[in-house]
């Protein structure tokens, strides 16, 4: 990616945290916090002094949901060519950064005793992108036979513990409904699925790592 559209994103993501700010500071200050402080959304009645908080937030969802569409269209591009010339594409480390915003997952436990909303806990998905980390630190490898066998390798066993965690997780939630609530078993269902699917992005990139690293040092001895 370009460094002036890099710019651009960062800028963008600094836009939206400010508006955030902003706005909430507005809420608090000349709104009596509303959308702040839990309340009941089945009564809720829209007033005009809503619509900073309303609309600054909705900049973040797009931002967000923006930004993870471009990731993943850069990272199709970045693969072909990586088929092309053989050589891994080249990503900056400090976009494993980015998985900090798995932590947004954890806002689900706030919004659905507010208003069941259950969808924040999707965001634990971004957490395997940690692995952006270890396949920023792997760029410009010179992709030989040795290395190809470490990608299969990393591949299947990440897929292996993706795969063994989702079937325990199943076997557990079919069990009934969870805490005496079918809504809970769907809640656990959702964040199930997104760490494991995080856990299985993280593993790959870092398996990888470990494995090159790991014959690196085999061959040094030797």
């Amino acid at each position: 990616m370009k460094t002036s559209k890099k710019k651009i994103w960062i800028g963008c993501g600094i836009l939206c945290v400010l508006s955030v700010l902003l706005s909430s500071w507005y809420a608090v200050t000349f709104n009596d916090s509303r959308l702040i402080v839990p309340m009941d959304f089945k009564n809720y009645v829209f007033e005009i002094r809503d619509l900073p908080m309303i609309v600054s937030i909705s900049f973040v969802c797009v931002y967000l949901v923006a930004l993870f569409v471009m990731l993943f269209i850069h990272a199709g591009k970045k693969q072909r060519q990586a088929v092309e010339t053989g050589v891994t594409h080249k990503i900056n480390p400090k976009l494993g950064c980015l998985g900090v915003l798995g932590f947004l997952g954890f806002a689900g436990f706030w919004t659905y005793p507010v208003d069941g909303t259950v969808f924040p806990f999707a965001f634990f998905l971004f957490f395997g992108f940690f692995g952006f980390y270890y396949e920023g630190k792997m760029s410009g490898t010179f992709m030989d036979e040795r290395f190809r066998e470490n990608i299969a390798r990393a591949k299947l066993k990440a897929y292996r513990i993706t795969f063994g965690v989702m079937l325990a997780a199943l076997i557990i939630l079919c069990q009934g409904k969870l805490f005496g609530n079918l809504e809970y078993t769907l809640i656990a269902s959702i964040i199930t699925l997104s760490l494991s699917l995080a856990l299985g992005i993280f593993l790959s990139e870092y398996l990888l790592y470990r494995y090159d690293h790991d014959d690196q040092a085999e061959e040094g001895e030797e």
